[in-house]
Formats: structure tokens, sequence, C-alpha cells
């Protein structure tokens, strides 16, 4: 998308210099090229599409996203902000993104209200004029913003126009009802006007699969516990507005009825397949997965953004990387996450068990191994002036304890990737584990950006979101066949469970597949599950100690030690709107107990 955005600018700029230039006007009458009057804008398709790529470059990614902030990460500050901790207060409530979000409404709005006089080609380009188009693009952008918003607020201001200067700016909430009604039609009139797939340089926006995976994870957030007032007291107790958190009224199984045919509508439209969804017997199943996330496209892609080296719009890898690379390791693997990847034969991961305990990283999840950088994961080659040190590439968070017979003292080795390191010893998480998913071990972040494909909807996810109607909705041998999908492409054994124990089963593997893709966060809050999450979060300590004859054990000790004090308040559930926002607009209700 930032290459259209870039290829676009030039366009622009070099059309407006020609005419800067050949127009007879006095120089002061010609308009700045950074600038473009609004009659410029709703005249010119081009400007126009320019326009609407501003409002997609704001829709955010990142590496961690919310993982910091929930059981998957934590970053190099130990006392890092955590919202577990209940700390957000209508006076610092930055979380959700109200502003930006409303921003770009009035974006949309705005586009609305001009799109009218704009002069489109009638082309007919991937079976859809450029006009039908922009404006599916423009009413998912918009629907995509009010998910946004009411899965951090619950039911806010549905707001369809442009405010002038002269206008009230006071808007009441509309309840979460409304507010889900709205986006689900607002995704049924965008799926009608974006094509199938896109081609060429219109590869990253919209489509029909797009405007139809929002409305069924839209419904599928509706559906669940957080918004039901027979699962959630917050929404029956003591709060005068109990219509902004939730449903009020209707069936709690016609809810999940409705996400349930959501999901299915984008699986039925035959358009997306897993990756590698069929591996061959002794088929390498973690490098599948791992190249799922450093591919540039791929079968499961549904709504994306690209980022590509080449034109200069790639991503630095310092962020995440080990600190034994010269990264950062700001998204750390905290030790919930590492124990809640199964044993390679399906069973739990159990610290109880001896051998378990004695090597972690052992036979795991094959998703664990693409997923995760542990002690002793083979990475990529060191920086040259560390091959010395390691030749090899090998994750080293550990400390070694070494005899010195001349002193006849015990001595200490710190890991490249520890704390104690002497490449970057300020820099890498606590955790003891860091991210690797989405990381290509064949650039070194020291010379080069990388690509990336960051994908916002993918197949695996509405695989997953159907399941999760099915089990709902009572279905478990229907769940249980879309789960064991997901499980096939991964090596994993297939699951058999049914009724609570399958929805147990279920959520773990929701949690594992979809790591750090910025879906944990939500799910443990419409799950009403969030005191399992925010607790004293557990990093691990890797010593590999001496053994008795003064020689170094080769296998290390990896034990859990608290990294980070967590708590739960269940005011949490919801997030406060600003003060600020408040102060300004006295027709809104403030959330529950902020």
């Amino acid at each position: 998308m930032r290459t259209q955005i870039n290829k676009f600018k030039a366009i622009v700029f070099i059309a407006l210099v020609i005419i800067s230039f050949s127009c007879k006007k006095d120089f002061l009458e010609t308009s700045p090229l950074d600038k473009f009057s609004d009659a410029n804008v709703w005249s010119d398709p081009v400007l126009a599409e320019l326009y609407v790529n501003n409002i997609y470059g704001n829709v955010g990614w990142g590496w961690d996203m919310n993982a910091g902030s929930v059981d998957e990460s934590r970053s190099r500050q130990e006392a890092s902000f955590d919202i577990g901790n209940s700390l957000i207060t209508p006076d610092n409530a930055n979380w959700g993104n109200w502003n930006g979000n409303y921003s770009d409404i009035r974006a949309c709005n705005t586009f609305f209200e001009k799109v009218g006089t704009v002069k489109f080609d009638e082309t007919l380009i991937d079976g859809k004029t450029q006009k039908d188009r922009m404006v599916g693009e423009v009413t998912f952008l918009r629907a995509w913003d009010y998910h946004n918003l009411i899965s951090y607020y619950g039911g806010v201001p549905i707001i369809t126009k442009v405010y002038g200067l002269k206008d009230s700016f006071s808007a009441p909430r509309n309840t979460y009802d409304e507010c889900v009604k709205f986006i689900v039609d607002e995704c049924d009139k965008a799926a009608l006007l974006l094509p199938l797939s896109n081609s060429g340089n219109n590869n990253g926006r919209a489509t029909k699969g797009a405007a139809l995976a929002l409305k069924a994870k839209v419904l599928l957030y509706a559906a669940s516990d957080l918004h039901n007032p027979q699962k959630n007291s917050l929404i029956t107790t003591g709060y005068s507005n109990p219509e902004f958190l939730g449903f009020t009224s209707g069936d709690a199984a016609a809810r999940w009825k409705a996400a349930k045919d959501a999901a299915k509508a984008v699986i039925d439209m035959n358009v997306y397949s897993l990756y590698k969804a069929n591996p061959a017997p002794g088929e390498n199943t973690s490098q599948n997965y791992s190249d799922l996330f450093t591919s540039r496209q791929s079968s499961e892609d549904i709504f994306v953004r690209f980022f590509a080296a080449s034109v200069g719009q790639g991503v630095n890898g310092w962020d995440v990387t080990p600190n034994g690379w010269y990264g950062n390791g700001g998204v750390g693997a905290v030790n919930e996450l590492v124990e809640d990847y199964e044993m390679a034969d399906g069973s739990r991961f159990n610290r109880s068990n001896p051998a378990h305990a004695a090597e972690p990283y052992k036979n795991r999840d094959p998703r664990f191994y693409a997923s995760i950088l542990f002690e002793g994961a083979k990475w990529r080659p060191r920086p040259a002036d560390l091959t010395g040190v390691d030749p090899v590439g090998v994750m080293q968070v550990g400390t070694w304890e070494k005899w010195d017979n001349a002193t006849s003292t015990k001595t200490f080795v710190y890991g490249l990737d520890s704390r104690n390191s002497i490449a970057n010893s300020w820099n890498n998480n606590t955790s003891g584990a860091t991210m690797r998913k989405y990381l290509d071990p064949t650039v070194d972040i020291q010379a080069a950006a990388q690509d990336l494909t960051w994908r916002y909807f993918r197949y695996g996810e509405i695989l997953l979101n159907y399941a999760e109607a099915c089990i709902e909705l009572g279905e478990d041998a229907e769940a249980r066949s879309y789960i064991n999908m997901i499980r096939k492409r991964a090596g994993m054994p297939e699951v058999t469970e049914s009724g609570d124990a399958l929805k147990m089963r279920y959520r773990n593997e929701r949690r594992v597949e979809l790591a750090y893709e910025n879906q944990r966060f939500f799910d443990v809050r419409r799950w009403l599950i969030a005191d399992q999450a925010y607790h004293p979060m557990h990093g691990v300590s890797v010593l590999y100690p001496l053994n008795p004859d003064h020689t170094t054990a080769a296998i290390p000790t990896i034990t859990p030690i608290v990294i980070q004090l967590g708590a739960w308040l269940d005011k949490s559930y919801f997030f406060p709107i600003s003060r600020g926002e408040v102060n300004k607009n006295d027709k809104l209700v403030q959330n529950p107990k902020y």
C-alpha cells in the first residue's frame, strides 16, 4: 500500500510541476505543490484515490500490537505499563485510539459527501468500476474504525456526517446493538461493491472477502460472553446504561448462529485456503508455518498490508531481533505462552512431569519452533564480530557456571542474548525467550530492512471463528473438523473432545495458532477470562550449573521466575473514554467504575 501511495504522489507531483510551468497565469496565483484545494481533490480521480490511500495508511499494524499487554509478551522494561494492573483512568486513556479512529471516520464521511463530484473512468478493473471499488473500500474502512472503537469501549456515537464549525459537536453514544448492526450493514454494502480479488497495483486493497471477514469478526465478538448480560455482571449490576456494554434483549443462540453463518460465508467463497494445508509424511510443518509469515503472498491472505524493502518501504527488524544479533528483542515470549504450546503428541506440557521440566523445549508443537526463539534454538549467523563466540547462530539467554582452576573459584559466562551480554547488554526482554514469528532469518538487520506482509485477516482465523461458533451452538463434530484442519497443517494430532473440554482445547488452539496476531488481547476479554491472563507474569532463568566434577552441565536448568506483577479488575473489560472527550461532549456517558 505504501508503494502505491508513493507512486500516486510521484504522479501527482510531476503532473502539477508540468501544469505550473505550462500555465500562463501569474506565478503568485499557482497553488503550493504540497496542498490541493477541495476542488482539485474532488474533481480528479487520481487525487481522490490518493485521499483514500491516506486513510489506508492509518490502519494500524505492529510487531507487538497488544501482545505486550496480555499474557503473550513482555518487553525489556520489567516495570512497563500493564493494563492488567487496571492503571488506566480517564486521564491517561490512550488505549483504543478514540481520536485516531474518529479522525479516520471524519475522512471517510468527507469522502462520501464529495465523491459524487469526481469524474471517474467507467472502465472495469477486476470486475468493478473505479468509483464502486473506492466507495466499497471507504465503506469497509469506516466499518473497520467502528469495529476498533466498540472492541475497546462498547457502544460509541455513530457519526455519518462531517461537522461544520457552527455545528454542535455533542453526540450521544449509540447502543452496542446499534453499533453492531451498523457495522454489519456497512460490511454488506461494501461486499457488494468490492471485487473478489485485486490485481496489479490494487493488491492490498479491500476485497469482498475482507468486508465479509470483518463482518464475521464483529458478529463473533458480539456473540461472546463479554456482551451477554447472562454472563457479564457489568451489564446488569449498578450501571445506568447497560445498553452501551452489550445486549439487553435478544437470543444468545441467534447471535452465535449469525456469527457462524458469517464465517461460513467467507469459507464458501472458495477463494481462500490454508497455506500448505496437507503436509506430506515427514514434511517440515514447522517450516511451512514459519514460511506463511515471511511469504509475500499466500492462499490465506484476506486483508493484508505490504512492506517492500526494495522500494525503501521495508520494516526494521531491530525492534524484535534478540540483542545477540544487535537487536532490541522487544517482543518477549512469556513463559505462560511457551507452556501453552502442546507436546508433539498432543498432550499438555506439564512442568510437574520431570521429563518435561528437564528439557521444556523438546518435542513440542511444531508451531512453537516457528514462533518462539528460546535457549538453544538455531537462528541465523551472528554478526561478524560475534561469530568467534557463536559460530553457529544459536539463541543464548543462559548463564554458564565455569570453574577457574587457577583461583579455585566459580565464574560465570553470560549468553549473547542475555541481559548481561557483551552485545547490547541493555537490550532484550526479561522473558528468557522472544518472538520468532514474522522474522525473516535471511535478513541481516544491520544491513537491510525486511519485506513483510502484515495479515489483518487470514483464512486460518476464519476457520477458527467458525469452529468457535459451532462449539457454542453444540455442534461439536463440525467444530472438530475445522479445528483439525488447522492442526493437520501444523502436523498435530486431531482433537477428539466434546463439550467444555472441546471449548478449552479450542481456546488453547486459537492461542497458539494466532499468537502475536492481535487476537489474544481481545479473546481473554470477550471470553471473560482476563483474571486468568493477568497475574504475576513469568519468564525463565536459564542456568548451566557446575557439576560435582567442576565440568559445566550440557543441559541447562530452566526455571520459571516472576518478571512482572499483575492484577485484574473487572472494570478493565471496557476502557474509559478520556476525560477530555467527556468534557467536550456533554452527552457522552462514561463506562462503569471510571
